[in-house]
């Protein structure tokens, strides 16, 4: 009766044991979820401020002006564009360095 019960006893601790180690394995990988969600989320908040100035700077019209001038090459009712051509390419004719000297005696004698 008595080695029953150890046994019994030892089966008992033994499910117990290994019910702890699941729930803290469990456990552990929640809080890895919860820390990477919250990373994320915190990102996500600072892109949504960087986001939401942005649309508040497009809006100006200032911004919307330059947008108008620098993308779309427009003028305002009374200004007159003046376009420069630009300088005409020049050709430079390369002309290859001389050999020292030496260098020509050597080639007349040895080669």
């Amino acid at each position: 009766m008595k080695l029953i019960k150890n046994v019994i006893f030892i089966f008992l601790l033994i499910f117990l044991f290994s019910s702890l180690l699941k729930n803290l394995f469990s456990y552990k990988s929640k809080l890895d979820f919860y820390e990477q969600f919250k990373q994320n989320f915190e990102k996500e908040q600072k892109r949504n401020v960087e986001l939401k100035t942005e649309v508040v700077k497009k809006r100006s019209t200032e911004e919307i002006e330059k947008t108008i001038r620098n993308d779309l090459n427009l003028l305002k009712d009374n200004e007159i564009a003046i376009i420069i051509p630009s300088p005409p390419a020049v050709s430079i004719s390369i002309t290859p360095t001389p050999l020292p000297n030496w260098r020509q005696w050597w080639e007349v004698y040895f080669e």
